[in-house]
């Protein structure tokens, strides 16, 4: 388990969507973090989860983005999930998330073309 310094939760805008990028390992040691912060964006408006720099989400992490699909999904929202070559591609896919969550191969393109780089915190 990296330090805690190593997640961060970087909250943003993309067109009409609210943006949650994600790195580090999510487990059930910080759930609560991830939580809270899906949590607040409310279920308004789509949400793109992306996790290009996330390199592990436990069963409890996955949960949370099941959790979130699911109060968007019923406000008649989407959740998107941006993988790029992250081994969270193989995640979704093992765990049939991606036919839910996944980004089709051009959507992935566009985001991956225009979606502006996350302002990561400054470590100390």
């Amino acid at each position: 388990m990296p330090a805690d310094d190593d997640l961060s939760i970087v909250l943003g805008e993309f067109e009409t969507a609210r943006v949650v990028t994600l790195r580090g390992e999510w487990d059930v040691a910080n759930r609560e973090q991830l939580r809270e912060t899906l949590h607040a964006l409310g279920a308004e408006r789509d949400v793109l989860v992306d996790l290009r720099e996330a390199s592990f989400f436990d069963s409890t992490a996955l949960g949370e983005l099941i959790a979130l699909y699911k109060r968007l999904n019923g406000k008649g929202h989407r959740l998107e999930a941006l993988v790029g070559g992250s081994n969270m591609r193989r995640l979704l896919e093992l765990t049939s998330l991606d036919a839910l969550i996944g980004v089709a191969p051009e959507r992935a393109q566009y985001l991956n073309d225009r979606l502006p780089p996350p302002a990561w915190p400054v470590q100390d």
